[in-house]
Order: structure tokens, then C-alpha cells, then sequence
């Protein structure tokens, strides 16, 4: 017999307790009662910037107003595609690693609705998007689910060519990883497992004691997984019910609501709604953004003014427009960063500097071009 179909067995015996407990299975139509409520997130795109802590603060507030019986965040982020032949992952949409703010982001979740039950559902999730997923105690997977790319946590510490820094470095980046799994109730084993799933010379199989499963961080475990000293232990959606790392596979809402334990319920889409909007206002603000900085360096919006001046007065305009967007949108800030060198204090520097520029023109002194520039290339280069 599989360990999935123990997984099954397993499962509608909790259906069958919950029932008898009263817990909360919703009451059929005709008793008056009210309908558990489902509020539903949808965590789409890239971590760090779709998915951002300021989205996330504006859904805790919306749903402690809502008060639902139980939360579904639903985790679609990857940085490489299914079509393995044909990837061409786009390296400017990879998650962003902001660990420490990513726990806080969680805890405040947590916290600020302790009163409602949390599931995870992921839909699909490589990259620093899993440490999310790996963060809730009740996590299901749809099926062609992959919770991959852990080993980006092993991968940013080889950066540093001092050996003592690096294995330092590796330290610290995968202890950080490790908090995520405990929060997730990875409990005694968090360590074991996390080793696997993020460094590469760790191995990974299984035992079972019940329904409690002891990793190991080999291969003699009666369910291997990983013995592979190249590569980190990944898990499809078929391994993870199979050793239990998640509870269970859905393809649909219905299903999972179903193996939770309610016949009945209403959806509220109002966190979906949130994350959307929140994805394409920041979205519009970036690209605005970047047109205009690449104007600036390209020369373009400066009018037709030989007066040193208004030429000035025009690149101030263009860094204000920057700036604002910067400042609005923490996202907009972190791929500006990555992209092109600039930051918000970069940016006020940069004002600051031509501000100068300006006030020594107007009195007769002389009206630098290289400094409100930055240093930039020409293109859309990075400012150094």
C-alpha cells in the first residue's frame, strides 16, 4: 500500500472526527446557520515585488475586517517555467531575497490573524518563493506542483572567494532558511530537512513512525529522496504526499475546502482583488520609472533649451518623477536597484547635487553636467 493512500485513509478519518467533534463543517442549506466564509489570496509573480510586505499589510487589515473561518493563500511564483527545453527564464523576474523581511511579513500574518485557520496551497513555487510555502503548518499542492529551487540559498554565498567568508556566508544564509521551516512546523526535523532542501552535499530520505515522519540526512531512510551531492532534494506534488510533506493534493478550491473539512462555504475574493491591483499599480509605476530614467540618460524630454538652466531644472523634474514612484512603491525601489544602481537616498543625492548645480548657474558660477547624471551610461546602464 502507498503512503498516499494511507494519506487517504488518514484523511477521511479526520473528516469523520471533525464531524463528530463539531467542528467547523459548514450545516446544510436549510439549517439556518451561517456558511463558513474562505478568503482567498492569490500570491502570484515574483517574490519580493508582486508578492511584497506592503501588499500583504494591506490584506491583514482587510481581513481582520472581513473575519473569514479560514485563510487560502495560494503561492504561484517561479522563477523558471515548465517547458524545460525551452525556459529562457528572465533573470530580472527572479525572487528577490529580502529573508528578513519576508519573516517579519509572515509573523505579522500570523499574528495579526492567529483567530483564523491559515493554509498554503501552492499552485507552483521555484525559487525563494518555497521558503514561503515551507512557512505554514497546513500546506497542500496541486497536481504538477513543484516545490524546487532552494539550493539559491546555497548558490549566493559562493560570491565571496575567501573560503572562511563562504562557508560563513553559507551558514548564515541557510540558518536564516531553516527559521522559515520552523515556522511551518518542521519542528525537530526543520533542520534535516532544510539541509536537503537547500545545500546541495546533503542527502534526504524519510522513516515513518504513524503518521509522523522522521527525516534523515541520508539515503537509508525507508522513502528515499535525494542522493544526489550536486543537487538539493526538490519535491513534486506526488513526493510530498508521499512522505507527507504536504496533506494532500487539489486541483480545485472545491477539493481542498473538501479535505478541510467544509461541504458548504462562501468564497471572498477580496484578497485576490488586493494582490491584483497592488501587482498592476506597481507594475505601471516601474515602467514609468524606467522610461524616464532611460530618457534622461538618453537626453530626451530636455526641450529645445540651450539655457543650462531649464536643461537642469529639466533633469531635477524627471529625478522628482523617479523619486516619487521610488517612494511610493518599495517594489518599484528594489528593481531599480537591481536594474540600473538606484535607490531612494541615491536619488536625493542625486537631486541634492543638481539643486547645487542650479543655484550655481543662476549666479553666474559654473553649471555642471556629470553629477546630476551620476556617472551613468548612456542605454540604461547601471549607475556606479
Amino acid at each position: 500500500m502507498r503512503f498516499s493512500d494511507l494519506k487517504v485513509i488518514g484523511t477521511l478519518a479526520t473528516l469523520t472526527f471533525a464531524a463528530t467533534a463539531g467542528q467547523a463543517l459548514a450545516n446544510d442549506s436549510d439549517s439556518g446557520e451561517k456558511v463558513p466564509v474562505v478568503y482567498t489570496i492569490e500570491l502570484n509573480g515574483q517574490m519580493g515585488t508582486d508578492i511584497h510586505e506592503d501588499m500583504m499589510e494591506k490584506i491583514v487589515e482587510d481581513a481582520k475586517e472581513v473575519q473569514p473561518d479560514v485563510i487560502v493563500l495560494k503561492m504561484n511564483s517561479a522563477d523558471y517555467n515548465k517547458n524545460y527545453h525551452l525556459m529562457n527564464p528572465d533573470r530580472k523576474e527572479f525572487g528577490k531575497f529580502k529573508l528578513d523581511e519576508y519573516v517579519e511579513m509572515i509573523r505579522n500574518f500570523k499574528n495579526e490573524l492567529s483567530d483564523v485557520r491559515q493554509v498554503i496551497w501552492v499552485e507552483d513555487s521555484v525559487g525563494v518563493a518555497s521558503l514561503i510555502a515551507m512557512s505554514w503548518c497546513e500546506m497542500y499542492m496541486s497536481p504538477g506542483a513543484r516545490l524546487w529551487g532552494l539550493q539559491k540559498l546555497h548558490d549566493v554565498a559562493q560570491n565571496w572567494s575567501d573560503e572562511d567568508v563562504r562557508e560563513k556566508m553559507e551558514a548564515a544564509w541557510e540558518g536564516m532558511g531553516k527559521g522559515f521551516f520552523e515556522m511551518g512546523c518542521k519542528g525537530e526535523f526543520a533542520k534535516e530537512l532544510g539541509d536537503a532542501m537547500m545545500d546541495p552535499e546533503n542527502q534526504l530520505s524519510a522513516n515513518f513512525k504513524g503518521r509522523k515522519v522522521i527525516w534523515v540526512s541520508n539515503f537509508d531512510g525507508l522513502w528515499g529522496i535525494d542522493n544526489s551531492e550536486e543537487q538539493v532534494a526538490n519535491f513534486d506534488a506526488e513526493t510530498a504526499e508521499d512522505t507527507m510533506l504536504s496533506d494532500g493534493t487539489v486541483e480545485s478550491l472545491e477539493d481542498l475546502m473538501f479535505l478541510l473539512g467544509y461541504r458548504e462555504y462562501a468564497h471572498n475574493t477580496q484578497g485576490d482583488e488586493i494582490a491584483a491591483k497592488y501587482k498592476e499599480q506597481w507594475r505601471r509605476a516601474y515602467k514609468k520609472c524606467v522610461d524616464t530614467f532611460e530618457d534622461m540618460q538618453a537626453g530626451r524630454g530636455m526641450g529645445n533649451s540651450t539655457d543650462p538652466v531649464r536643461q537642469l531644472m529639466a533633469r531635477k523634474r524627471m529625478l522628482d518623477e523617479m523619486l516619487r514612484q521610488m517612494k511610493r512603491y518599495n517594489a518599484v525601489e528594489r528593481r531599480m536597484e537591481d536594474e540600473y544602481g538606484l535607490t531612494v537616498d541615491r536619488l536625493k543625492g542625486m537631486i541634492e547635487q543638481i539643486e547645487d548645480e542650479i543655484r550655481q548657474a543662476r549666479e553666474g558660477g559654473r553649471g555642471g553636467r556629470g553629477g546630476s547624471m551620476g556617472g551613468g551610461r548612456g542605454g540604461g546602464g547601471k549607475i556606479r
